[in-house]
């Protein structure tokens, strides 16, 4: 199984600097680099998105179909003709209809005729399957032999990360096919697959071998890498009964293709990691480096001013807070006294606190009712601790005190209430 890279400590890096020069006087520099900053941010966070193209009757959408694990693209010469199509993660199933230049309007549930006769110019599908949250798939309109047809093909597969050109192996890789993917730019190119459909036809099957040599050859600086598919064979395989044919679906193409998918997918966001990371390094830390300086220290207040302080603020009650802080404290106190302590045993120790006050939030009655948010962030929290630990460096202690902080800067407000003059005389 293909495992994506996590991108978790480099959007909150980059959330960071976002946050801390959103208040800064503007100048063309900085204004470039918030504008790098959250490029990297907004790619870091969306899915990678695999794109289908290829000539009419070719199978693009059926292979769609497959990967997404859904029969949701209409398939066959006669189907509804429709407009680019993004089948995306959804809590539950949705039909949005776009325009370039209008806002979208959505649908409740999987209803594609219906968006067609709106005349939209894309449509997106929302699925609640769990390979969505990583991957988007874009099923371009099938373009034809006359040059003019190319020209939405090409306008579209600008919006893709990765491409999988399908060419109807009974006749693979026609020069209408070889003219379109000429104009392609050569980075999309080099991350993009020639999907070789149909094979599952016996005159296909046949002479499988020999169109797999020639294309072989010829997919230098075209393709990472040409792969055959028996579509119908691979969806019959998956959706055996009490489990899917795995034979099956190795041995029409199935597994070797959604392997391919998924590293061109993972090379993209590796990529997209890369340049982050580079520029977190050498441009975002040093920026922030230059805002911080020492801390001034603070005034220490006369008698008479704290008087009037004390006065002038009611006693508060906040017994979660409290126990929240004396629990935080012996984590700390742990930490100064043991200078040998790992640093995944400290953030273990920290994640089981959080998760146990999360678990306390939820029953309710300790923080004001307007909060009703703050559990949700203890149980964040949680899981990002649970990420930190498999991380090195000072960097994720760092992120787990800032969360620490955070939490009690939550807590503070949410179950903080004025103290009655009963509960100060214990009466």
């Amino acid at each position: 199984m293909i495992e994506f890279p996590g991108t978790e400590k480099e959007v909150r890096q980059l959330e960071r600097f976002l946050n801390a020069t959103e208040s800064l006087p503007m100048d063309s520099a900085l204004e470039d680099m918030r504008a790098k900053a959250l490029a990297h941010a907004e790619r870091l966070s969306n899915a990678v998105n695999i794109g289908f193209a290829g000539e009419f009757g070719a199978g693009k959408s059926s292979l769609a179909n497959m990967l997404a694990g859904a029969d949701i693209l209409p398939t066959g010469p006669q189907h509804l003709k429709l407009p680019l199509v993004i089948v995306a993660f959804a809590d539950a199933p949705e039909t949005t209809v776009g325009w370039w230049d209008k806002e979208p309007k959505t649908y409740s549930g999987i209803v594609l005729e219906k968006a067609a006769e709106d005349k939209p110019d894309f449509i997106s599908v929302g699925l609640n399957t769990p390979a969505l949250r990583e991957i988007s798939l874009f099923d371009l309109p099938g373009s034809g032999a006359l040059d003019e047809t190319y020209k939405p093909t090409l306008d579209l597969l600008r919006f893709v990360d990765c491409a999988i050109w399908c060419t109807n192996g009974t006749n693979a890789w026609r020069e209408t096919e070889r003219h379109l993917w000429a104009q392609v730019p050569q980075e999309l190119r080099d991350n993009s697959l020639l999907a070789v459909t149909h094979t599952d036809l016996p005159h296909v099957r046949d002479a499988l071998d020999r169109v797999l040599a020639r294309l072989n050859k010829e997919k230098e600086g075209l393709f990472n890498a040409v792969v055959p598919i028996g579509t119908p064979v691979a969806v019959k395989a998956m959706a055996q009964e009490p489990e899917p044919d795995f034979d099956l679906w190795e041995n029409c193409g199935g597994q070797n293709l959604a392997e391919k998918v998924l590293e061109a997918a993972s090379a993209r966001r590796m990529h997209d990691l890369n340049a982050a990371r580079k520029d977190i390094a050498e441009l975002f830390h040093p920026f922030l480096e230059t805002l911080a300086g020492p801390e001034p220290e603070p005034e220490a207040e006369s008698p008479s001013v704290q008087a009037a302080l004390g006065s002038a603020l009611p006693p508060l009650n906040n017994p979660i807070l409290e126990d929240w802080l004396a629990a935080i404290a012996s984590i700390y106190e742990d930490l100064r006294e043991s200078s040998d302590i790992e640093p995944a045993a400290f953030l273990q120790s920290c994640q089981e606190i959080v998760e146990d006050f999360a678990e306390r939030l939820e029953q309710g009655g300790e923080i004001d009712p307007d909060a009703d948010w703050i559990p949700g962030e203890f149980e964040k929290a949680t899981d990002l601790l649970l990420l930190l630990q498999f991380e090195s460096g000072d960097a994720p202690l760092r992120d787990a005190i800032s969360i620490l902080a955070q939490l009690s800067d939550n807590l503070a407000w949410a179950g903080s209430t004025v103290a009655t003059e009963q509960s100060k005389t214990g009466t």
